[in-house]
């Protein structure tokens, strides 16, 4: 895809905003401002079929949304059952999805517009979300990776994601203005007979492409994982400052056209940084044993025009960043 289609796009999706407002509404725009959906967060479960092993089987996609979920047993990954395959959470720039399943890896949803628009995404097709369309699209290939800041652990020089767990809970806590949350529980989790209850929570500020995770354990863990996806032909980034370490990898690893780059950063505390090193799909932190620990990451696209544009401007976001985690951090 070239510049002047994704331009055409951009144009496109402004114009879902603009063009489809009434005279009054636009007279009236600035007295409705205060109550514009800034951020958002959902999971959709699929309506009026049944199980066939681990597919959820159904004439058509309909899907409702929920505030509380326990993943069934035979749930997995490509069971058609959830939209976009677990929860999606965005703000004004940016959005991702976690998928719900034994992977456990975080993707990205880059957009081209302010509006929130997860909440028609997956609804034409399910997975048509797979191409560039007025929005955005999925843009980043997981594979066998944890994506963009999902968790995992270090076992026999690789990662293990979340294979064997006995329950897996997810609950809304915060939807629109400002703020965004989400928390997903994990009952027993077990690898190498070492079982732990994980709580992740999620959160996502309008303005700022990061999301926030706080993770809470019921026993402290020595290889305990967080991860960026590794791709070949991009350029590596690390800063560090007084309080975090922050990692990122800029350049042509967006699976909706390399014609534009993308930017993918994860930051971690300092003081919870027990090793720093490569695994076979990841940049990876490996965490101090403990029972909570504080990270995020943040994704951007030069197709959205409040994202930066190169390189420079990107590292640049990346050093404000980490003066404003400085700032928050207690001495």
């Amino acid at each position: 895809m070239n510049h002047r289609t994704l331009a055409t796009l951009i144009a496109a999706s402004f114009c879902l905003t603009a063009c489809n407002k009434s005279p009054e509404t636009v007279t009236d725009s600035a007295a409705s401002a205060e109550t514009t959906v800034k951020t958002h967060a959902e999971l959709s479960v699929r309506q009026g079929g049944a199980w066939e092993g681990q597919k959820y089987v159904a004439d058509g996609f309909t899907f409702e949304p929920v505030t509380s979920f326990t993943s069934p047993d035979q749930l997995t990954d490509h069971s058609y059952y959830l939209r976009y395959e677990g929860p999606g959470w965005e703000n004004d720039l940016v959005g991702y999805r976690l998928y719900l399943d034994w992977r456990n890896g975080i993707d990205v949803f880059v957009k081209t517009t302010s509006e929130m628009v997860l909440p028609l995404v997956g609804q034409d097709g399910y997975d048509s979300y797979h191409e560039l369309s007025d929005w955005g699209g999925d843009a980043l290939k997981v594979g066998k990776s944890v994506g963009l800041g999902a968790l995992g652990r270090w076992v026999d020089n690789g990662v293990e994601h979340f294979r064997q767990v006995d329950k897996t809970h997810w609950n809304l806590l915060k939807d629109g203005g400002d703020t965004s949350e989400f928390e997903v529980r994990y009952e027993g989790w077990d690898v190498a007979g070492v079982k732990a209850d994980v709580t992740t929570h999620y959160q996502i500020s309008a303005g700022d492409p990061s999301t926030l995770v706080t993770v809470t354990s019921s026993t402290p863990m020595d290889n305990l994982v967080t991860g960026l996806v590794k791709h070949d032909n991009v350029n590596y980034i690390e800063k560090r400052s007084e309080h975090w370490t922050m990692i990122a990898t800029y350049g042509k690893q967006n699976v909706l056209g390399d014609e534009w780059d993308l930017g993918l950063a994860l930051f971690v505390k300092n003081s919870q940084i027990a090793e720093q090193f490569e695994g076979p799909h990841d940049y990876l932190f490996k965490f101090v044993p403990q029972t909570s620990y504080e990270y995020g990451f943040f994704a951007t696209w030069q197709g959205h025009p409040e994202q930066p544009q190169t390189q420079q401007e990107f590292e640049a976001f990346m050093e404000q960043k980490l003066q404003r985690l400085d700032a928050s951090t207690g001495h």
